[in-house]
């Protein structure tokens, strides 16, 4: 059956892309479940619903050009406020806790890497660790680093991390009411004892659109700038992979050159406005693509093991933290923050920490899941290569 939008027509499919974005904001920003999924599923879920019900195509050439490109300029832009200064300044135990869970969700994949048999294994192995140590971002990054290229099982891979890690924050909503968990670990540590800093300015990478956050005259320059400067990174990253005979690498190239950018000249970084904003669009349109490739039929066939998968790395990192915390005297409040950070990103850790009293661990909770957008590609691919990538 031939789609009711026509492969060809690329600026109708273009468009249609970015509608579904546009919806995906809107109702995540309108409905209290649709906060809970989050946009960027609403938005794999709509591409996937348009793709197989004959709206949109499952390839089109507006597809090639926001894989090739919409990533990769992603990168720079959601981690050029990256100062690493600040992140182990103010992280403090937060960001010690987070290694620790950090290296759970390592060993929960290798373990499910040896106990579960799904397709292209060793590279699912390593977008799970890119994910759930850093974000989205990560997860996607990784998949495009190691090569996954069958798109219904990409998105059948991202829907179960998806769902997995949706499954983890309502435990970890629920964990701290738990009289059991209050007993076995310490229940306050000097991150929580502090003065509350919950309003402490930090950026999130991840942080909803600010209406008036470009407001005034000299947004049209922000953007512009943020724009180009991503784009010179991205052509850097792609010549210095190339040049090393590394192409497929050209991602992690571009994630190093980002945070030496924003280590070096942090004060011109701070002050450029819009930037997340314009890379989580463009991650949520990449979203889109990667779901409206899916044939459904194909996705179900493998879903229930891949969701199997991500939750046995999840368990081990709770397993991880748990003892971690024991061992490291963390309490239960920072190593709770810490594996959200780790698993979910930074809005979701500093949300539970601020609506559990534990302001103290806002602003390192908000840092240590910057932290991990830092990392996340790098250890993803690590853990591919290592697992015989």
């Amino acid at each position: 059956m031939n789609p009711l939008v026509p492969a060809d027509n690329v600026l109708a499919v273009t468009g249609i892309l970015f509608a579904v974005v546009a919806a995906s904001i809107y109702v995540e920003g309108r409905f209290a479940w649709a906060r809970t999924l989050s946009a960027a599923l609403l938005a794999l879920l709509g591409g996937l619903l348009l793709s197989n019900t004959g709206v949109l195509p499952f390839a089109s050439p507006a597809y090639d050009f926001v894989n090739e490109y919409f990533i990769l300029m992603a990168i720079p832009l959601l981690l050029f406020k990256s100062d690493l200064r600040v992140i182990v300044g103010q992280g403090g135990r937060t960001l010690a806790a987070f290694v620790v869970a950090a290296a759970g969700i390592v060993t929960g994949a290798v373990l499910a890497f040896q106990l579960i048999t799904v397709p292209e294994s060793a590279k699912y192995a390593g977008m799970l660790v890119g994910g759930y140590t850093g974000g989205g971002l990560n997860f996607v990054a990784v998949s495009q680093a190691v090569g996954m290229d069958d798109p219904s099982l990409a998105t059948a891979a991202l829907a179960a991390e998806s769902l997995a890690g949706i499954a983890y924050l309502f435990v970890l909503a629920l964990l701290p009411t738990v009289a059991a968990i209050r007993r076995w670990l310490p229940l306050r540590g000097p991150e929580v004892e502090r003065p509350g800093d919950a309003a402490a300015v930090v950026v999130d990478p991840t942080r909803e659109a600010d209406p008036d956050s470009s407001a005034g005259a000299g947004w049209p320059v922000h953007t512009a700038a943020g724009i180009a400067l991503s784009l010179l990174i991205c052509a850097a990253g792609v010549w210095l992979a190339t040049a090393f005979g590394q192409p497929r690498y050209s991602i992690l190239a571009v994630t190093a050159l980002t945070v030496l950018v924003a280590n070096l000249f942090p004060r011109t970084m701070a002050r450029l406005k819009g930037d997340q904003e314009l890379g989580m669009l463009l991650l949520y349109v990449f979203f889109v693509v990667y779901a409206a490739g899916a044939d459904v039929r194909s996705l179900l066939g493998s879903a229930a093991l891949l969701l199997t998968y991500a939750c046995l790395v999840i368990l081990v990192q709770v397993v991880f933290s748990a003892v971690g915390a024991r061992i490291f005297r963390f309490s239960y409040a920072e190593i709770l923050t810490a594996s959200n950070a780790c698993v979910l990103g930074p809005p979701t850790a500093a949300a539970l920490a601020a609506g559990r009293g534990w302001h103290g661990l806002v602003t390192p909770g908000l840092l240590t899941g910057v932290f991990g957008y830092v990392v996340g590609n790098f250890l993803g691919v690590s853990v591919w290569a290592w697992l015989g990538g």
